[in-house]
C-alpha cells in the first residue's frame, strides 16, 4: 500500500473516530434522558463518513459541490426528523443533537481536506461541550445580568477597544503609550472580575487564593 494510502487511510479513521467519539456521549444521553431523540453511535459514524466521503470524492473530482451538497442533504435529514419528533413530543424543543450531526459531517470533511488536528481538537471540543451539560447549566444559572454586562465591557475593552490604541509613545517624553496603559487598565480589572467571581463561586477562603495566585501572575506579566 503506497504512502498517499495510508494516509488515506489514517484519515478515514480519524473522521470515523470523532463521529463514534459524539456519537458515544449522543447515544448515552437518549438512553439515560431522551429515549425518543434524534440519533447514537451509529448514525453519527455514517454522518462522519459522509462528511469524509463526500469530501474525498470532491478532492478527486476537483468539485466542491459533492461536500456542499453533502452537508445540505444531512442538514434536510436532521431537520426533518427534529419536525417529527417534535409531532410526537412538543416539549423536546432542542436542537443540541441534530445541531451536533451537522458538526460531525463537517469534520469529518475537515479531515480529508487536510485540517485533521483541528478537526480533532474541535471534536473533542464539541464532545466536551455536550458532556459537560449539566455543569454549564448550573455556571450559567449562576451569572446574573451584572456579571455579564460586566464580562461583556471587559470583551470590548479587549477586543475591541485595545486593538485601535497606537502601541507607541505619544508624548514627547517617550512615556505614555496609550496600548500598554490600557492593557494594564484590562489587566486590573480582569483581576477584579475574577476575584469577584471566584469569592462569589468558591467562598471567601478559596476565592482569595485564586485570586492571589492569578493576580501574581499578572503582576509578573506585566512587569
Amino acid at each position: 500500500m503506497s504512502e498517499f494510502d495510508i494516509d488515506m487511510v489514517q484519515n478515514f479513521l480519524i473522521a470515523l473516530l470523532l463521529g463514534a467519539l459524539v456519537g458515544i456521549e449522543r447515544e448515552k444521553h437518549r438512553r439515560d434522558e431522551h429515549p425518543g431523540s434524534f440519533g447514537g453511535l451509529r448514525t453519527y459514524i455514517l454522518f462522519a463518513q459522509a462528511g469524509a466521503v463526500s469530501a474525498w470524492l470532491s478532492l478527486h473530482l476537483q468539485s466542491p459541490w459533492l461536500f456542499v451538497i453533502t452537508v445540505l442533504v444531512v442538514a434536510l435529514a436532521v431537520l426533518t426528523a427534529y419536525i417529527l419528533e417534535n409531532r410526537h413530543n412538543p416539549t423536546a424543543l432542542g436542537l443540541t443533537s441534530e445541531i451536533s450531526a451537522i458538526t460531525v459531517c463537517l469534520l469529518g470533511g475537515a479531515v480529508m481536506f487536510g485540517y485533521a488536528e483541528l478537526a480533532v481538537m474541535l471534536g473533542i471540543l464539541t464532545s466536551a461541550i455536550l458532556t459537560f451539560k449539566r455543569p454549564l447549566h448550573t455556571m450559567v444559572s449562576k451569572i446574573d445580568n451584572e456579571d455579564l454586562y460586566a464580562g461583556v465591557k471587559l470583551l470590548i475593552a479587549s477586543f475591541i477597544v485595545l486593538p485601535l490604541l497606537p502601541n507607541e509613545p505619544v508624548d514627547p517624553w517617550q512615556a505614555l503609550n496609550p496600548y500598554r496603559l490600557w492593557l494594564l487598565v484590562i489587566l486590573i480589572s480582569s483581576m477584579s472580575l475574577l476575584g469577584y467571581v471566584a469569592v462569589r463561586w468558591l467562598g471567601a477562603a478559596h476565592g482569595a487564593v485564586v485570586t492571589g495566585i492569578s493576580g501574581g501572575l499578572a503582576s509578573s506579566t506585566a512587569v
